[in-house]
């Protein structure tokens, strides 16, 4: 054998040794999201799937749809997924009955809009220029659609009602269930009122068969503002089993928020992609809303309190409760 044949061999020879011990990629790590709603609020999931932020971080998600937090909360805590999409005073109430959820990113604000039926409203003398007391204290005596009862949506029209002065028993809620549904039963005036997330609330204003009269999302109502409502949760036992993939998760999840706000047009399409039958243009309005979502995965002590006290005034029981035990990671 001359040079260059034993040359080529012991080429051949290294490169077979070096393949060997190279590392081979590890599949992605496969994981449910236990989803709640289907309102623009919570897009940054979605957004993070379409991306390919779960798949950048080494996960392979899939988003599976649950009834509201009656659906996701049992979920998460009896293990059948790993990780689940809640509101915030339901999961507070679930830890202070001993579930151990603990949130690792918060998703959105207060995504509520409350609209009356237009042919109520117009009977009423109330319109969207009416002052905000005018406009709440006309919900009185009437019943509110609602996605779930007992839900965050219930507790938000809850605190929005007694930070106003009235209590919240005085205006009765009935759970209708999708979104589409409560905006079918107002445009046939089953219904007087309904609370959904944005922007069906939008809708109902655009289709002419409502009058807004609270954008809680849009921040008319400031006692509410930029306080985290949904969240991204693990189980603190499954979470410690697999520190890595909850790590993985937020980093797809600030990447999201990162595209969000630096894309809107382009995390509008990606909301459009998700729910084609809402115009583009009310998803464009929605999440141009302007401090809707937040710019980080953490939740900072503050955040906290002011779930907290959001809790408190909704009559949630949740003073047992505190920092620590409820984020990840503190």
């Amino acid at each position: 054998m001359n040079f260059l044949s034993r040359f080529a061999t012991s080429l051949l020879v290294l490169l077979a040794l070096a393949l060997a011990a190279a590392p081979a990629h590890a599949a992605p790590t496969k994981v449910t999201i236990a989803n709640t709603s289907t309102g623009v609020q919570l897009v940054l999931p979605w957004i993070a799937l379409k991306q390919g932020f779960y798949a950048k971080h080494g996960l392979d998600v899939t988003i599976v749809q649950v009834n509201g937090d009656a659906g996701s909360i049992p979920a998460l805590v009896s293990g059948s997924v790993p990780f689940a999409i809640m509101t915030a005073a339901p999961a507070l109430i679930a830890n202070a009955k001993g579930g151990n959820i603990r949130i690792i990113s918060p998703l959105s604000t207060y995504p509520q809009q409350i609209v009356m039926r237009k042919a109520l409203a117009d009977k009423l003398g109330i319109t969207a220029e009416s002052p905000l007391a005018k406009r709440l204290d006309a919900l009185r005596g009437r019943n509110v659609g609602i996605l779930d009862v007992g839900g965050g949506l219930q507790y938000t029209l809850a605190v929005v009602l007694s930070t106003n002065g009235i209590d919240p028993s005085a205006v009765p809620v009935v759970g209708i269930t999708p979104y589409s549904a409560e905006l079918a039963a107002l445009r046939r005036g089953a219904i007087d009122v309904i609370a959904p997330a944005v922007p069906f609330g939008q809708m109902a204003v655009a289709e002419g068969i409502g009058v807004m009269i609270a954008n809680v999302w849009g921040g008319e109502v400031p006692s509410v503002r930029g306080t985290p409502f949904e969240l991204m949760s693990v189980t603190e036992k499954w979470g410690t089993a697999h520190a890595a993939t909850v790590a993985a998760m937020q980093a797809a999840l600030q990447d999201a928020m990162n595209y969000l706000h630096s894309n809107l047009a382009g995390a509008a399409a990606l909301a459009h992609d998700w729910q084609p039958k809402i115009p583009i243009a009310i998803q464009t309005a929605a999440i141009g809303n302007g401090g809707g979502y937040p710019t980080s995965t953490a939740i900072t002590e503050a955040q906290f309190a002011a779930m907290q006290t959001f809790a408190k005034l909704s009559g949630a029981k949740t003073s047992s409760v505190n920092y620590a035990a409820s984020v990840w990671g503190k």
